[in-house]
C-alpha cells in the first residue's frame, strides 16, 4: 500500500473510532486539520512499550508501559518519553493526564501535565473505548535542578479530584510512580549561568532534510529548548512551542515546532513584516557584546524576513533589512494557511551558513567546540482575538530587542569524532499528518533507563505533586 493510502486508511479508522462519541458529547468536535494530526497516534492493535507497566485508572484506562529516550537526564536536556495507554471505557469529560517530575531530595516538583500534543488536542476527555492511545511528551529538565535523580509521576486528575489507581505498578491510590532517572552532574552540569536558559548544541555528521520535519536521524541527536513561555516574566505561554539545534563546518540548524489552532501567514514576498501574523524568529549575537546582532524570521508559508543591527535596533526601523543571510528553509503544515477552520500547528527548520554572521572587515566561520554565543527564539501568533508571543528566555521588558537577556548557544562536539561539511537538501514545503510522528502504528525510538524497585516504592509513601 501507498504512503498516501496508509495516511488514509489510518485517518478512516481515528474518525470510524471517535464517530460514536461525537455525536453525545458537549466537547468541540475537532477539525479535519486536527484528526489528521492524532490520527497518528491513536490505533486499533496494542503497542509493544520498552518499558512495560500494570496500572489501571478506574475501570477506564490502562497504561501499559512507556518508552524513553535516556538513561541518564542533565539538567537543560529534553527526554522524550511515549507513554501507551489503552482505553477500556470512555473516561468521561474534564478528565486530564498529568506527569510530574519530582525531587525526592529537596521535595521540588515539576508539572507537565499539558505537554504534548496528543493531550492539547486529544485528551481523555475525548478518548473511547476501543482506543490503543500513544502520548510522546518532550521532558525538559531545569539548568537548576540540584537532585541527583528524578521520579517521573503519571495520572489523571478532573477538577482537583485524581482517578484512582491499581496494579502491581509503583503507585499510590491516584498517581503511578513509572520511573526514575539519574540526573548526574545536576549542580554543574552547564555552568553556573542561571539567569538565561542555555541549550547544547552538537556537532552533527549528517545535514538534516530541510522537510519540516524533525523526524530524521540527524535531530535525534539534538538537545531541545526548553518549552517556550510567556515573553516578559517567564510564566507560562498560551501556546506551547519548542526548539532544536544542530551544528556543523558550514551551517547553523535550527528546528521548532509550533502548536497553533489557527494558520495565518498571508504574505508572499521576502522580508514582509511577518511578525504581524504566526512565525518563528530568532535573533544572534556572536559575539555577545549587545551590539551586532542578527535577526531571522521564517513564516508558516516558508517566507523569510532577515536584518541585521549595529545595535539594539538600530539602523531604525528594521535595521539593515538588505541584508541576505542565505538562509534555507524547510516548513510543513498541519492545517490549512488562512482558513477559518482550527489547525494543529507547524514545523520550521532553518540552515544558517555562517558566513552570514560576517560583518565588513570581521568574515565568520563556524564556532569552535567549547564557544558560547548568545540567541533568542521567539513565536509570534495571531489568534482569533490578538497577536501572542512566547519566548525561549524572557527578556523582563515589553521587547524583543534585549540581548542582554538573550540565551547561550553552548557548541558541543559531535557524539563521536567526526565533522560535517554537508549541503542541506530542500524539500518543498508540504503538509505531515502528525506532530512528532509520520508513521503509521507504535514503533520508536527507544533507549534504558534505571529505576530502584524497592525505594520507588519507599518513596510512594509520601508522594510529590499535586492537582
Amino acid at each position: 500500500m501507498s504512503a498516501t493510502g496508509m495516511r488514509s486508511t489510518r485517518l478512516s479508522l481515528f474518525v470510524g473510532l471517535i464517530v460514536a462519541g461525537a455525536c453525545t458529547s458537549g466537547i468541540d468536535a475537532l477539525t479535519p486539520a486536527q484528526r489528521e494530526a492524532v490520527a497518528a497516534f491513536v490505533a486499533s492493535e496494542p503497542p509493544s512499550p520498552q518499558r512495560q507497566l500494570d496500572a489501571q485508572f478506574g475501570r477506564r484506562v490502562k497504561l501499559l508501559g512507556y518508552d524513553v529516550d535516556r538513561a541518564r537526564w542533565r539538567p537543560g536536556e529534553t527526554m522524550r518519553v511515549t507513554w501507551y495507554w489503552q482505553v477500556l471505557a470512555a473516561p468521561g469529560e474534564g478528565w486530564a493526564l498529568f506527569t510530574h517530575i519530582e525531587d525526592r531530595e529537596s521535595g521540588r516538583v515539576l508539572q507537565q501535565d499539558g505537554n504534548g500534543m496528543l493531550r492539547w488536542l486529544y485528551g481523555p476527555d475525548r478518548w473511547r473505548a476501543g482506543h490503543f492511545v500513544r502520548d510522546v511528551q518532550d521532558l525538559h529538565l531545569p539548568l537548576d535542578w540540584t537532585g541527583s535523580s528524578a521520579d517521573v509521576y503519571v495520572g489523571m486528575a478532573r477538577e482537583g479530584a485524581r482517578m484512582r489507581v491499581t496494579g502491581t505498578a509503583p503507585h499510590s491510590e491516584d498517581q503511578v510512580l513509572a520511573f526514575n532517572v539519574p540526573t548526574p552532574g545536576a549542580s554543574s552540569a552547564f555552568g553556573t549561568t542561571r539567569s538565561v536558559p542555555k541549550v547544547a548544541v552538537v556537532q552533527t555528521k549528517e545535514a538534516p532534510r530541510l522537510d519540516g520535519s524533525l523526524l530524521d536521524p540527524a535531530w535525534s541527536a539534538a538537545f531541545g529548548t526548553s518549552t517556550f513561555v510567556e515573553t516578559r516574566e517567564g510564566g507560562p505561554g498560551q501556546f506551547e512551542a519548542s526548539a532544536k539545534l544542530l551544528w556543523d563546518k558550514r551551517y547553523l540548524y535550527v528546528g521548532v515546532e509550533v502548536n497553533d489552532d489557527l494558520l495565518r501567514a498571508s504574505d508572499t514576498k521576502r522580508d514582509a513584516h511577518l511578525w504581524e501574523q504566526d512565525c518563528v524568529e530568532l535573533m544572534i549575537d556572536p559575539d555577545g557584546d549587545g551590539r551586532a546582532y542578527f535577526e531571522i524570521q521564517v513564516s508558516p508559508r516558508g517566507v523569510v524576513f532577515d536584518t541585521r543591527y549595529d545595535a539594539r535596533r538600530l539602523p531604525k526601523p528594521f535595521g539593515h533589512v538588505g541584508w541576505d543571510s542565505g538562509a534555507r528553509v524547510g516548513v510543513s503544515t498541519r492545517g490549512a494557511l488562512d482558513d477559518r477552520e482550527a489547525d494543529a500547528g507547524y514545523t520550521v527548520e532553518i540552515a544558517i551558513p555562517w558566513q552570514a554572521f560576517s560583518l565588513e572587515g570581521r568574515p565568520s566561520t563556524a564556532p569552535a567546540i567549547g564557544d558560547e554565543w548568545r540567541a533568542n527564539l521567539y513565536v509570534m501568533n495571531l489568534g482569533r482575538a490578538q497577536q501572542r508571543a512566547t519566548a525561549w528566555s524572557p527578556l523582563e521588558i515589553g521587547d524583543f530587542h534585549v540581548p542582554k537577556r538573550f540565551g547561550i548557544l553552548a557548541f558541543e562536539g559531535p557524539p563521536e569524532d567526526m565533522r560535517g561539511k554537508n549541503q542541506p537538501t530542500i524539500i518543498a514545503p508540504n503538509r505531515l499528518p502528525g506532530t512528532l510522528e509520520r508513521r503509521s502504528g507504535f514503533d520508536s525510538r527507544v533507549g534504558d533507563t534505571l529505576m530502584d524497585e524497592r525505594e520507588t516504592r519507599r518513596r510512594l509513601e509520601s508522594p510529590g505533586g499535586g492537582h
